[in-house]
């Protein structure tokens, strides 16, 4: 045994003479493991053992200098792993390195908070710390980046999320005494949003909320950031979350259709189609011809069975192209539906089943021209126009060509 270790060990030794659960004992606990720490081979597990002890114990769980060494802990065994990795001959573990590079936040950031508040006896603020934590974050800050991406092109995206939100905190880090918004520059602004992507790509849709309460204004890509939150709210059901950033979008970015269209399918679930109307007539003053714009102002008087006015638009659309699936769909659609509800009264006329027919017949064009698009989504309904019309021999046609296809 060294006398270096020895010296160590009688250390420890002394500090089990102090009263475990004082104050002093608890300093002496941190001191120890900061000594420790710097050993040829630390003992991870009695130094994070003494740190536990030092964070649980009310006189030393405020103390920055606790928090300090719970950083330089996980910074230690970062460089380590580094030193394997990058080591020709060594053999190292990337994930693990990367893990460590990132949990070193945990402590410093921690210690960083305290540190900033001023003393409440002097009112002062006192920096014991926080330039060496600096330093070493400013040092160690691009491999946050780097772990980010390790996981994000593996698929892990809550590991990759968290090590852009670490980068992120990385940056407050460096933050002067005194300031709190980050810096607008392209580093900033790359992590924040390469954090929202990973969020939103692992549909961690209650991160994405939060890291865009904190980062949507210094993001890159704020149009594809917004739509990220508006989405995130949706797929929570949070419609009225939802809102606010669909109008912001409508404001920033008019061109975009996703804001119209998603804001007008919130209307529509809500049955408020005149204003679901108004919206899109606001859209379309931007883009007049827009094609999904237009499909989706015939959209809302389909569903409010506005039928002459659904037809009216679906044709202005394939006026413009006539190949356009949505909108010859939905037309067969409109034709078909108006047939049904014809006959689905028991007291209607021979006049009445005439009229209906007619509607089959106007539908069977629509439906066979979006059927050479889509035949899957458009067979049933289609075959359905066959069978009513008489026309048996197109019917037999249509799900011979669908076991055939198999």
């Amino acid at each position: 045994m060294t006398i270096k270790m020895k010296s160590y060990l009688g250390y420890i030794a002394a500090l089990c003479l102090l009263t475990p659960f004082s104050g002093v004992a608890q300093r002496s606990n941190v001191r120890a493991a900061d000594r420790l720490l710097q050993s040829d081979k630390p003992n991870y597990t009695e130094i994070r053992r003494l740190i536990k002890l030092a964070e649980e114990h009310e006189d030393t769980k405020g103390d920055a200098y606790t928090y300090y060494v719970k950083g330089l802990v996980e910074h230690t065994l970062y460089k380590t792993e580094f030193r394997k990795v990058t080591t020709p001959g060594s053999v190292g573990d990337t994930a693990k390195m990367f893990r460590h590079v990132i949990d070193e936040l945990v402590g410093w950031r921690r210690a960083d908070s305290i540190e900033r508040q001023p003393d409440p006896s002097t009112g002062r603020i006192v920096l014991k710390y926080q330039k060496k934590i600096q330093d070493y974050v400013r040092e160690d800050a691009p491999k946050m980046y780097e772990a980010g991406l390790f996981w994000l092109d593996r698929k892990k995206y809550a590991e990759s999320t968290a090590a852009f939100s670490a980068a992120l905190e990385a940056q407050r880090l460096l933050l002067p005494i005194g300031r709190k918004e980050l810096p607008t520059d392209t580093t900033v602004a790359n992590l924040a949003y390469y954090a929202l992507v990973s969020a939103y790509t692992g549909e961690l849709y209650p991160e994405v909320i939060r890291l865009g309460e904190l980062y949507r204004d210094v993001a890159a890509n704020k149009n594809e950031v917004y739509q990220f939150l508006a989405k995130a709210h949706m797929a929570m059901q949070d419609t009225v979350g939802a809102m606010p950033f669909l109008e912001e979008g409508i404001r920033l970015y008019p061109e975009t259709t996703f804001y119209f269209g998603s804001m007008i399918s919130i209307y529509q679930a809500q049955g408020r189609y005149k204003e679901a109307v108004a919206l899109i007539d606001k859209a379309l003053k931007v883009t007049p011809d827009n094609p999904n714009l237009l499909v989706l102002r015939g959209n809302v008087y389909f569903l409010a069975q506005e039928w002459d006015r659904a037809v009216e638009v679906y044709r202005q659309v394939l006026r413009q192209n006539p190949d356009n699936y949505d909108a010859l769909f939905n037309l067969g659609q409109v034709y078909y539906n108006q047939a049904v509800s014809i006959l689905a009264n028991p007291l209607s006329s021979r006049l009445e089943e005439k009229k209906a027919k007619e509607y089959f017949r106007q539908s069977l064009p629509q439906l066979e021209a979006a059927y050479k698009v889509a035949p899957d989504q458009v067979r049933d309904l289609l075959g359905n126009v066959y069978y009513r019309l008489g026309l048996e021999k197109k019917y037999a046609e249509l799900y011979t060509d669908k076991s055939s296809s198999k």
